[in-house]
């Protein structure tokens, strides 16, 4: 046995904190309630949106007026420059097409015109004449189309044998999405609520009540009922709208697609909320 032998550093494998040092493995973490979002919270500027003119998405997201509208207008230029780069690629290969045609043509007329002055004026141009003629030319130019080829993949660093890729764009996509969701989504989609908001909260941060129970709405599942804007307790919504289907603030006749249920809050606990992350990296075997 060796001097070193009972060192760490002499065993033949990886250790499990050397692979971590070395960067190998998936790397997991868990958020906590801090990282989560909190009901009534934008989820663009995760600032509250208590004064701010809050809107909700048909997918229940919530956000302040200012920050969608501006995500929605800078998604609509987005859209517009790809529409217009995808324009001026068809445009380019349209004009390639058109290139090669003329270029066939071209060549077309002076083999044309080859023949004639071959044959001399005022002599007519005997078939046979012609037909070998034609598959001499076609010979040569098989066989000048095969040094080219055999050149390009021999003699790449000449610039005209020099291998080039077409950079192919796909047809862009021209509607606007929901930035949480991603789903299609318009400004007339967007719903205006009217939160209840507690501001004498213990910690000063101001919380969202029920219209109906004044209770303080965290990470329960809450809904909206879109044409008041009041926002309600999900444990209300089987007691006290579906039964008549009004609104039980305002009294407003209600029907199943105005009714809307919002994102819950996140908290610190997997069985609610997404509380873990991965980024996978190479294993080390």
């Amino acid at each position: 046995m060796s001097r070193h032998s009972k060192n760490a550093t002499a065993t033949t494998h990886f250790t499990y904190r050397e692979r971590e040092a070395a960067g190998h493995g998936t790397i997991k973490r868990r958020f906590g309630r801090d990282s989560q979002l909190s009901f009534g919270v934008c989820c663009l500027c995760l600032a509250s949106t208590n004064s701010r003119s809050p809107l909700v998405s048909p997918d229940g997201f919530v956000y302040c007026k200012e920050c969608i509208y501006a995500n929605l207008l800078a998604q609509k230029r987005t859209i517009q420059d790809n529409v217009t780069a995808y324009e001026r690629f068809i445009e380019s290969q349209e004009r390639k097409k058109q290139d090669k045609t003329l270029q066939t043509e071209r060549e077309t007329l002076q083999m044309a015109m080859g023949m004639a002055e071959g044959v001399g004026a005022g002599q007519k141009p005997d078939k046979a004449l012609l037909a070998m003629q034609k598959l001499k030319e076609k010979v040569d130019r098989a066989t000048d189309d095969e040094k080219r080829e055999a050149m390009k993949k021999t003699s790449f660093w000449i610039p005209d044998c020099a291998p080039t890729q077409e950079n192919k764009l796909d047809k862009p996509d021209t509607m606007t999405r929901d930035p949480m969701s991603l789903e299609p989504m318009k400004l007339k989609h967007l719903m205006p609520v009217k939160f209840d908001w507690n501001t004498s909260a213990p910690d000063g941060k101001p919380k969202v009540l029920c219209a109906v129970t004044k209770k303080e709405i965290s990470h329960h599942h809450a809904v909206l009922l879109r044409p008041s804007g009041q926002v309600i307790l999900a444990t209300c919504l089987k007691d006290m709208v579906l039964p008549t289907m009004t609104c039980p603030v305002t009294g407003l006749k209600l029907r199943k697609k105005d009714i809307v249920h919002l994102q819950a809050g996140g908290t610190g606990f997997s069985a609610h909320s997404t509380v873990e992350a991965k980024k996978y990296r190479p294993t080390m075997t």
